[in-house]
């Protein structure tokens, strides 16, 4: 009886030490997300959060880029988006969400945004490739 329940013990201690490595290899891993001002002689500005952090207000050059890092909060809602803006034109949508979808797009842990004139491109790494996911908006 007692080799049993010290089995049993041993058997739960393994798989809550699993569970937690698991959970914790997920979560507490960093993500980046990158910005590159891909307008030839023009500055961007931009406005970058998520709902617990507010990265404030910026300016990147031309040829310049930007780089935040995090980590996605435990159940997995991390959400960071940003609005742009130069000249007379803007845009506002998400840099990140934490979604397999999502990270999928981005290819893992680096999220590559490139700022153009005809609008926004996310760096697929498997494939390679810059994707037009956004355009600019007229004020």
């Amino acid at each position: 009886m007692k080799q049993k329940i010290i089995s049993q013990f041993y058997s739960f201690v393994f798989v809550l030490l699993l569970v937690s490595g698991l959970i914790s290899s997920y979560s507490f891993k960093k993500k980046h997300v990158r910005i590159v001002d891909n307008l030839n002689n023009e500055t961007v500005n931009y406005h970058c959060q998520s709902a617990q952090d507010d990265l404030g207000f910026r300016t990147l050059h031309p040829n310049e880029q930007w780089e935040f890092s995090f980590h996605n909060a435990i159940y997995g809602t991390t959400e960071f988006y940003c609005s742009f803006w130069y000249k007379n034109f803007n845009a506002s949508f998400d840099v990140y969400l934490a979604d397999d979808h999502w990270l999928k797009n981005c290819g893992g842990d680096h999220c590559i945004w490139t700022v153009q004139y005809d609008g926004f491109y996310l760096y697929q790494i498997q494939k390679a490739v810059n994707v037009k996911m956004h355009d600019w908006q007229q004020w």
